[in-house]
């Protein structure tokens, strides 16, 4: 006698849940919960429960409306910043600059301490040639210590805010002393370190030298006659 074939077939359950925008998704799963939670006899021992997967979903909406009220807020500030930023170009360019060319008299160097760049000697860019050594001075704008027992000085010309070295100046000789309550004014009584190198100087430091203050100098040396120039003024910085 031949086996009867089953009448059930077994049958494989998918969510559906793949591949799903955000929208999509949580209508998806908030479908699953609510029909569990109408026909509680059909699965009655669902582990989470269908109300505790519900109001996972309704926090998971709540979060997405959320984003949607930030990205609105986003476009709108968007907005708003462009508008003032277009506002500002315009009162610089149009009403500051001129103002400013005919106060200065075509003195570059007046320019240059009221902030503006100068076409044809200087325009931003980090390529275009400094001025001359006798018009600028480096400066020690940054000293890094935040490694153990060693600094890092960094070094930019006065007028450009770049370590580029100022026209007339064929290098950078920084000069330090360790400790002291006051700081030095004359490199001549101070440890002469070396040479920078591309506006930097490394400097490692004794243990016994821990917690001490160290100020620095830089002074740009002539590039022809290699005496020096013009001097930074004195940066303070802690052995750490």
């Amino acid at each position: 006698m031949a086996t009867p074939k089953k009448l059930i077939k077994e049958l494989i359950l998918i969510s559906g849940l793949r591949g799903l925008n955000f929208s999509d998704f949580i209508k998806r799963v908030l479908g699953l919960s609510n029909a569990a939670i109408k026909n509680p006899t059909i699965a009655p021992n669902l582990d989470p429960t269908p109300a505790v997967i519900k109001a996972k979903a309704d926090a998971f909406n709540l979060l997405l409306s959320e984003r949607i009220a930030i990205a609105i807020a986003y476009k709108a500030k968007t907005v708003c910043i462009n508008t003032a930023k277009s506002e500002l170009l315009r009162l610089i360019n149009y009403s500051w600059a001129h103002q400013a060319q005919t106060a200065v008299a075509g003195k570059a160097d007046l320019a240059s301490k009221l902030g503006w760049f100068v076409k044809g000697i200087y325009t931003g860019e980090a390529t275009v040639v400094v001025g001359m050594v006798n018009d600028s001075c480096p400066i020690i704008n940054h000293v890094d210590n935040k490694v153990h027992l060693e600094h890092t000085v960094s070094i930019v010309n006065n007028l450009t805010g770049k370590p580029k070295l100022a026209k007339g100046a064929g290098r950078i000789e920084v000069y330090m002393q360790i400790g002291g309550d006051t700081a030095p004014n004359d490199i001549s009584k101070m440890s002469h370190l070396g040479t920078a190198t591309r506006g930097k100087y490394h400097k490692k430091f004794n243990v016994e030298d821990l917690y001490k203050p160290v100020y620095y100098m830089a002074v740009y040396i002539n590039k022809k006659n290699q005496k020096t120039m013009t001097q930074s003024q004195v940066h303070k910085a802690i052995i750490t």
